[in-house]
């Protein structure tokens, strides 16, 4: 579907700078299996610059939960785009194509916007690091940049995306910065880091052993243990970290997987730990009842770290509000100011602006204010309504605001206080 949107002309001035991650698949137990890309068909790139910037939604609209949120806050930034005067002196056009669920639609839904007329010039999403992973390279191969606002998976980090790709949501790599300056922060120096041992949990039980290694506070010793599902393998690993002396465990793995060593370390003594700290995933609804039966006394025991999803603040929502919309509202923020800087539709011209856009510079929180001081012109510094935008120039978040939480007597999450993480 093409949405046409009001038109409104407006000069503007050349102003090129110089020269940052279920859905976001979190409580997903499904991992990928390799962090290189599956290939796809092969879609030759269409051709460039119209004079009209088009972006694509790639987004779950079949998803309730997450899906319209995320479509809204994307059509809201580009109606306060198209209100102070569009790019090019043109309205920004919008093309939806439905993510789903799976690879098929996915794939059928790329192939549909890079074949669509007008051609998109940029695409927000996919939402799911496993479609990420599995569809990424039809859009590179085609030289479209794209932005996701949810998937976070660690595997993206090393994407082979020549720098079209980038994302506003923290990767799990920025994750276990969060968990590992949280467990820095008891002061305890033995930690255990237990980890789903599959291709989701490997890399991220060694990032975290990576962050706690250049930590500011001393953290003497770090154990691994590494679990299955496999007959008796819960039961004895949870029964070693027990046993192991640590003070300090960080559960990683998916909500089923991460309830099922919760629930076998509730058949131990727990021995000297006083912290268990578990990741995004632990903070799923599905899990609420089996969270719930745990004994108080360990429950009590759990914290966690998550990207933050909205506003923390019941009385200061974020504008636009939902989950994850602060996300897709900065993806399209950012790819109009690229194209803006450059006076350009032309990906080729504008993608690797996006970084730039997000540190140093002068400060400024709307697509208008940015642009006014584009036309100065003066280097700028995107921030958006989480207050927090920062990236790298291989695309990933630089430092990002997480929500740290707790379980209630049902076994319900908690916001208890937010955590700023940087990469180290």
């Amino acid at each position: 579907m093409v949405r046409f949107r009001r038109f409104h002309v407006r000069r503007h001035s050349l102003a090129v700078l110089a020269l940052v991650a279920a859905a976001c698949s979190p409580g997903s137990d499904a991992a990928p299996e390799t962090t290189q890309a599956v290939g796809t068909t092969t879609i030759p790139a269409p051709d460039r610059s119209d004079g009209t910037l088009t972006i694509g939604l790639l987004l779950p609209s079949s998803n309730p939960t997450l899906g319209q949120g995320l479509i809204d806050a994307a059509n809201i930034a580009v109606d306060r785009i198209n209100d102070a005067g569009g790019v090019l002196g043109r309205n920004i056009r919008v093309v939806e194509q439905d993510e789903g669920l799976g690879d098929g639609t996915a794939a059928a839904s790329i192939a549909a916007l890079i074949e669509s007329t007008p051609s998109v010039d940029a695409v927000i999403g996919p939402s799911s690091s496993l479609v990420a992973l599995s569809q990424l390279d039809t859009l590179v191969a085609a030289g479209i940049p794209s932005c996701s606002p949810t998937a976070t998976a660690l595997a993206l980090d090393d994407f082979p995306d020549e720098r079209l790709f980038f994302r506003t949501v923290p990767s799990d790599s920025l994750q276990a910065v969060a968990a590992a300056d949280l467990a820095e922060r008891t002061g305890v120096q033995d930690v255990a880091v237990v980890y789903i041992d599959d291709a989701y949990g490997r890399p991220f039980a060694a990032a975290v052993e990576d962050a706690l290694a250049v930590g500011t506070r001393s953290v003497s010793r770090v154990e691994t243990y590494g679990f299955v599902r496999a007959d008796g393998d819960l039961a004895d690993k949870a029964q070693r970290v027990a046993d192991s002396g640590a003070r300090v465990a960080i559960l990683l793995a998916g909500s089923d997987d991460g309830a099922a060593f919760l629930e076998a370390l509730d058949d131990t003594s727990f021995g000297s730990i006083s912290d268990i700290i578990v990741n995004d995933a632990l903070r799923d609804p599905s899990i609420t009842q089996r969270v719930e039966a745990l004994d108080p006394a360990l429950r009590a025991l759990i914290r966690g770290v998550a990207p933050q999803a909205q506003s923390s603040d019941a009385d200061r929502p974020f504008d636009p509000p939902g989950l994850f919309a602060a996300q897709a509202f900065d993806c399209v923020n950012l790819i109009a100011l690229a194209a803006y800087s450059v006076d350009s539709d032309d990906p080729a011209e504008f993608a690797s602006q996006i970084p730039a856009l997000t540190v140093g510079g002068r400060v400024c929180l709307s697509f208008e204010a940015c642009s006014v001081l584009l036309d100065e012109p003066l280097d700028i510094n995107y921030n958006g309504p989480d207050g927090i935008t920062e990236l790298l120039v291989i695309g990933d978040t630089a430092r990002a605001r997480f929500d740290v939480f707790r379980f209630d007597d049902t076994g319900r999450a908690e916001f208890t206080q937010a955590l700023i993480a940087a990469r180290r």
